[in-house]
C-alpha cells in the first residue's frame, strides 16, 4: 500500500511542459520564427512601402534590386522569414512560392523597416502580369491619334500609349481630361501592356509645382547632390536635388533621418529648398 501511494503522488506531482511545442498537421514541431530576423517585427516599428521594376534578385547576397518608381535603384536585403506574395493574394498563401518565379522587370511592392541602416523587406508582392505601372515624363500628347508619348526612366527608348474614351485621368487629385497633358509632365500610368492602352494616369507635377515631402531619408549622394526619400503621403521613394541647399540643410540628411523638405519641380526634377526635422510629439 505505501508503494502503490507513493507511486500515485509521483504521477500527480510530475508537473507539465510549460510552454508545448506547436505541431503542424504531421505532428513535427513547427520551428519559431528567429525574433531577430528582419521579417519579425515588432507592431510600434515603422513600415515603408518600396514600389518599382525589379532588376535584379541576388540569391547570394539576399538582396533585390528595385527601380522605384519616381526614384533611383534601390537595394532592399531579404531574409528565410520574408513572405513574397502573389498580386490579389493573403499572407496565408505564400508558403512555398519559390523567389525564382518573380522575373526581372516585374513590377513589385515592397514592405520594408530600417535596420541597422539597411533596409529589410518584410513582404514581397508582384503584379497581375496583365497589367502593369510606370512613372514617366509627358514627351508630347498627340490628341488626332490619341497617343501618349512618354520617356521612360527605367529604358532609353520612349513609350507609346494608346489613349481612350475609358482612360481615366486625374490631376493633383481632381477629375481631368486628356488635354491637360504637356510636355515636361511627371505622370504615373496604370496601362495594359498587350493593347499598350492607358488605362489611369495620374498628373503627379508640372513645371512651377511646389511639393512637401515628407519621411524617411533612403539613400543621399554628396557627390551626384541628390537624396532618395520615402514620402509617407503617397508611399513612394522619390528622388530630389539638392545642390541649392545651405550646409547647415545638408547637416540634416542622413541615411534614415526623418525630415520634411520643400521641393519645387522645374520640368526634370524636383528641387529641395528648405529642409526641416519635424518636432516629435512628448
Amino acid at each position: 500500500m505505501t508503494l502503490m501511494a507513493g507511486c500515485a503522488w509521483a504521477q500527480t506531482a510530475a508537473p507539465a511542459p510549460s510552454n508545448p511545442a506547436p505541431s503542424n498537421n504531421s505532428g513535427a514541431p513547427q520551428q519559431s520564427p528567429n525574433p531577430d530576423s528582419p521579417a519579425a517585427r515588432k507592431a510600434e516599428e515603422k513600415v515603408g512601402l518600396v514600389r518599382g521594376v525589379l532588376k535584379q534578385l541576388d540569391p547570394i547576397r539576399d538582396q533585390l534590386i528595385v527601380r522605384a518608381f519616381g526614384g533611383r535603384d534601390v537595394r532592399i536585403a531579404f531574409d528565410p522569414q520574408t513572405r513574397l506574395l502573389p498580386a490579389n493574394a493573403s499572407s496565408a498563401s505564400n508558403a512555398n512560392t519559390p523567389w525564382t518565379s518573380i522575373p526581372t522587370g516585374s513590377v513589385v511592392s515592397v514592405d520594408t523597416v530600417i535596420q541597422d541602416g539597411k533596409l529589410f523587406a518584410i513582404s514581397v508582392r508582384t503584379g497581375p502580369s496583365s497589367a502593369a505601372e510606370m512613372n514617366g515624363q509627358v514627351l508630347r500628347y498627340d490628341a488626332t491619334r490619341s497617343r501618349l508619348i512618354l520617356r521612360d526612366p527605367l529604358s532609353p527608348k520612349s513609350v507609346a500609349l494608346r489613349i481612350t474614351g475609358s482612360t481615366t485621368v486625374v490631376n493633383r487629385g481632381q477629375a481631368s481630361s486628356p488635354q491637360a497633358l504637356s510636355p515636361g509632365m511627371l505622370v504615373q500610368v496604370w496601362f495594359t501592356p498587350a493593347q499598350s492602352t492607358a488605362n489611369r494616369i495620374e498628373i503627379l507635377a508640372e513645371r512651377g509645382n511646389s511639393f512637401t515631402f515628407q519621411g524617411r531619408i533612403v539613400a543621399v549622394d554628396l557627390r551626384s547632390r541628390v537624396v532618395a526619400l520615402s514620402n509617407d503621403t503617397d508611399q513612394s521613394i522619390h528622388e530630389l536635388a539638392i545642390g541649392s541647399l545651405d550646409s547647415n540643410s545638408l547637416r540634416l540628411l542622413q541615411e534614415g533621418a526623418n525630415v520634411s523638405i520643400q521641393a519645387e519641380f522645374d520640368g526634370e526634377r524636383y528641387n529641395a529648398r528648405t529642409v526641416n526635422v519635424p518636432s516629435r510629439n512628448p
